[in-house]
């Protein structure tokens, strides 16, 4: 707080999605790390190039391209166990000035399951909406990936 009593800090948000998805642990993490995977569902609508070096440190480059509109996301990987976590950074002209981050927990439920928990923090209340549409379109686009491999 400020001597005026306001709080001068920048408004920042966060988003939680949490999902069950239909693959053992070890795949899911596949699919959120390996490139060639990654492109099949890393974006809420058309297609998407990976730039991915996996280690912490290492540069996370994502264009989407759909709806007539290119959008370039980078980061850095920040924490790696795998198959349970990444935390990286999550820069857009989206996200707002700052840098936000995003957590992936995935948790095994059963032998052919996992719970998945995305926090997307340090956000703008509208980036934050904005975001939470768009990981789930992801979601939804992995889901449909994965019960196809599975189903295959």
């Amino acid at each position: 707080m400020s001597r005026t009593g306001r709080d001068d800090r920048p408004d920042t948000s966060s988003l939680e999605i949490r999902r069950l998805l239909p693959a053992p642990i070890d795949e899911v993490f596949r699919w959120w790390t390996e490139p060639t995977l990654m492109r099949e569902w890393m974006t809420p609508v058309g297609s998407c190039e990976i730039d991915n070096d996996l280690r912490i440190g290492g540069r996370l480059h994502v264009v989407m391209r759909g709806d007539g509109m290119v959008i370039e996301h980078d980061g850095e990987y920040l924490e790696l166990d795998p198959p349970r976590r990444l935390v990286f950074t999550w820069s857009s002209i989206y996200t707002g000035p700052g840098i936000s981050i995003v957590t992936v927990e995935l948790e095994a439920d059963g032998p052919g399951a996992t719970r998945l928990r995305l926090l997307h923090t340090n956000l703008s209340d509208e980036a934050a909406r904005s975001h939470r549409g768009g990981w789930q379109g992801m979601f939804d686009r992995l889901v449909g990936r994965l019960t196809n491999v599975r189903a295959g």
